[in-house]
């Protein structure tokens, strides 16, 4: 609360009487602390949903070359380069609407996807010559 211009000798009663309160002190903190709101359950089914659907088609992107190219060699870099330009558009896009600087945002999401995508690729080259 010091952000606030309070001293400890203000704000410490109130405090006090929220810690006595678990539930009040929870709320509070979760709002002033953390910025965080109760999530509304009327919502859930809509949120659910559309993080259904930004799976799906989040998924489709690196997929989509397998499915219409017939050389997987081809299929693979047009995969690779088609998931970057994505993860770089959403990037950009996620920076705008969260207010970071855009460009920052692009790169910083590319490059996370990226070594996600190498690692993943890593792994499943390494379970590939595993024998059971």
């Amino acid at each position: 609360m010091a952000q606030y211009g309070l001293e400890p000798h203000e704000y410490g009663p109130v405090v006090k009487g929220l810690q006595r309160r678990p539930e009040a002190w929870l709320d509070f903190m979760m709002r002033f602390e953390l910025g965080l709101e109760k999530p509304e359950p009327r919502r859930a089914l809509q949120s659910a949903l559309t993080i259904a659907l930004a799976y799906v088609l989040g998924g489709l992107v690196p997929l989509l070359p397998y499915m219409l190219m017939s050389a997987a060699e081809d299929a693979m870099l047009t995969s690779v380069g088609l998931t970057l330009t994505a993860l770089l558009f959403f990037g950009y896009v996620k920076g705008r609407f969260t207010g970071t600087r855009p460009v920052l945002s692009a790169l910083q999401t590319t490059f996370i996807g990226a070594m996600a995508s190498a690692a993943a690729y890593g792994i499943a080259k390494a379970v590939q010559g595993w024998t059971i």
